[in-house]
């Protein structure tokens, strides 16, 4: 299975707004008898551009939400402190 650029840059917004994959290849219009393919290719194909773009995507956003959180927790934040807090013993847990 192969995307355009243009539907490979798509699939990043997508993910990036959090969508899964089977709702992405509705709307970039993935025959149906290829949307299974389409997800599994997004959840685990490393060597494929549409791996590669899901997670980006989908990276790009997690990234972004943890600079909030970790900004706010340390301005202080009681309800982003142990948000913060669980991201630094995932990222020891994860080295």
């Amino acid at each position: 299975m192969e995307l355009t650029d243009e539907q490979l840059e798509k699939l990043e917004q997508m993910s990036a707004a959090l969508m899964p994959p089977a709702e992405i290849a509705i709307l970039l219009k993935v025959p149906s008898g290829e949307r299974t393919l389409f997800a599994q290719t997004c959840k685990n194909h490393i060597n494929s551009p549409i791996y590669e773009a899901y997670q980006r995507g989908k990276l790009t956003t997690k990234f972004e939400l943890r600079q909030t959180v970790v900004k706010l927790a340390k301005a202080g934040s009681p309800a982003a402190e142990p948000l913060a807090e669980k991201y630094i013993r995932d990222q020891l847990n994860n080295e």
